[in-house]
């Protein structure tokens, strides 16, 4: 609730323009200019939705800013930003490589998870994979790192030094997936042998009461109580 104002405002705006800024208070009604992050994303907002005192927007990405100074240090929050360019890069087959490191891991995630596979098919339908910038940010946002490493990602405007780290993340992302997939074929494995005792035991049953050897749950029930009794050596109350 406490940023309706701020939606509000940026919907009366022609182009609804946004920067979405990390920030460490813990509640959004407590926070303070010191609390967020002086590097944050520019997007655009999209289709904004007010229902119960909530907003909700789709956020089209554009590109990295960096804050220079605070004009107003009250919601709604007013800054001056400086837009970085990306450092002109050096080493150009280091920076192939590293993108093809990428493509590789995000290769070998998405047979492990079908959300992987759609990702993959929306950035691949709007971007070009040829884009080693877009690329490592993409992969970035497949991974379930913590805010802080992904703010780690965002603020470094050099390519090589971001796709080092992204590389990192993805690859610890393609180990959980491996794992919860062992996990995964474990217990389906457990669960399947247990499933055909099951069906196996069923099975005999049947076929003892087709022979003869078996009997119902209820004669056997009866034999079986008279066969304790026969152990036992009652009192003549008893009898």
């Amino acid at each position: 609730e406490v940023w309706l104002d701020t939606v509000e405002k940026i919907g009366e705006s022609e182009r609804h323009i946004v920067g979405l800024v990390l920030s460490k208070a813990k509640r959004p009604d407590e926070a303070v200019p010191d609390d967020f992050q002086n590097v944050g994303t520019l997007v655009r907002m999209h289709h904004p939705m007010r229902s119960d005192g909530k907003i909700q927007f789709i956020a089209e990405g554009m590109k990295r800013f960096r804050i220079v100074k605070w004009i107003s240090d009250e919601a709604p929050y007013l800054v001056q930003v400086e837009y970085p360019a990306e450092p002109r890069q050096q080493g150009k087959d280091e920076i192939r490589a590293y993108a093809i490191a990428i493509i590789n891991t995000i290769k070998e995630l998405v047979p492990l998870n079908p959300l992987y596979s759609e990702e993959l098919k929306f950035f691949l339908n709007r971007f070009s994979p040829n884009d080693p910038s877009l690329l490592t940010d993409f992969a970035a946002s497949l991974t379930t790192a913590t805010a802080e490493q992904l703010q780690q990602v965002l603020e470094a405007f050099n390519l090589r030094r971001r796709m080092e780290k992204v590389l990192v993340l993805i690859k610890k992302e393609l180990e959980v997936a491996r794992l919860q997939s062992q996990i995964r074929e474990q217990v389906e494995e457990k669960m399947t042998k247990k499933q055909r005792e099951f069906f196996l035991r069923e099975q005999l049953k049947e076929i003892q009461k087709e022979l003869g050897l078996a009997k119902d749950d209820r004669t056997a029930d009866v034999e079986r109580f008279k066969e304790r009794l026969a152990k036992l050596k009652l009192t003549d109350a008893g009898q």
